[in-house]
């Protein structure tokens, strides 16, 4: 272990509420890491000088013109030279054992180029957690999963064996959102990957966080990546089945988003229908939930939901 090195990247756009937080989860991990890179791209806060604040602990700064998330972790990797690469978004945070169990994972698993883990979800607006991941069974379920779902799961959550970067490549610096799904799949298409079945990464979810914004583009970017790599995919017969359950899931989103907002309600309910009826065989009880909501409305849903809750209660053993 001690002949491998480990180069923790962080990136940060206007972070100076949580920048502090991020840089510290990093200098109390229990496998130290060898190099910690802050790549800021172009804030117009207090991020650089809550960061000169560590600069006796070894952080290395790098102030760029504001461009893109992808373009901060590339010259993140540029400027390190270790053999495993962590990324760490400025408004998130590393649990203490996470470097320690992803690089040993990678030294004794020789072929894994990527390993993950679980995450907690924190809304930090409401104060509530929750816990996400799902351990692949096999790497072909996972080179055929990635293609719908992003299995890995964010930057935060991931790390990276450098020489496999230097075979299929960094972020496309062109794709707004979801960069590292389409990175991901280059690289389990090429390689081995895991999931560690334990929470190894805290992800802050905010009202400022930019994976909450443009949420109509974002979604699109998704559909993007995953279209693209289906059509790309073999055997080609399989494509058409890839390609209605993804639609079918980017559309649930955008049913979602639409009650959640409050579109119109004839928008609520084609995004609603079209997800259940192209693919209704995963996430099923989800989308018929949301064809509910999007016919009654949110308010009788909820009310609903109550009156059922209560009824449930008022059964049950005394």
């Amino acid at each position: 272990m001690s002949e491998t090195r480990v180069s923790a990247v962080i990136t940060a756009y206007n972070s100076e509420a949580f920048i502090a937080d991020a840089i510290k989860s990093v200098l109390h991990q229990n496998r130290v890491v060898d190099e910690i890179v802050v790549v800021d791209d172009g804030s117009t806060d207090a991020t650089r000088q809550i960061v000169a604040e560590f600069e006796d602990q070894g952080i290395k700064y790098i102030l760029q013109p504001n461009s893109s998330a992808g373009a901060s972790r590339n010259r993140g990797i540029r400027e390190t030279s270790g053999d495993f690469i962590a990324f760490l978004d400025a408004d998130d945070f590393w649990l203490k054992d996470k470097t320690r169990l992803q690089a040993k994972y990678l030294v004794d698993h020789p072929d894994v180029a990527l390993v993950s883990g679980f995450a907690r979800w924190w809304n930090s607006d409401k104060d509530t957690i929750r816990t996400s991941g799902k351990v692949v069974k096999s790497i072909q379920t996972l080179r055929r999963e990635i293609l719908v779902h992003n299995r890995i799961g964010n930057p935060s959550m991931v790390m990276v064996r450098r020489s496999a970067l230097e075979q299929v490549g960094v972020f496309d610096e062109k794709i707004r959102w979801g960069q590292d799904w389409d990175l991901w799949i280059r690289l389990v298409e090429k390689f081995e990957a895991a999931v560690l079945p334990e929470p190894l990464t805290v992800y802050r979810w905010h009202q400022d966080n930019l994976s909450h914004v443009r949420r109509w583009e974002r979604l699109h970017s998704y559909w993007s990546v995953s279209k693209n790599a289906i059509l790309k995919s073999k055997p080609a017969w399989r494509r058409p089945w890839l390609l209605m359950r993804s639609w079918s899931n980017q559309t649930y989103h955008r049913a979602t988003y639409s009650i959640r907002f409050n579109a119109p309600r004839w928008r609520q309910l084609y995004y609603a229908l079209a997800s259940f009826f192209v693919y209704p065989l995963e996430r099923t009880r989800e989308k018929f939930g949301v064809v509910i909501r999007a016919i009654f409305g949110e308010q009788i849903y909820q009310s609903g939901k109550r009156l059922v809750g209560s009824r449930a209660q008022a059964g049950g053993p005394e």
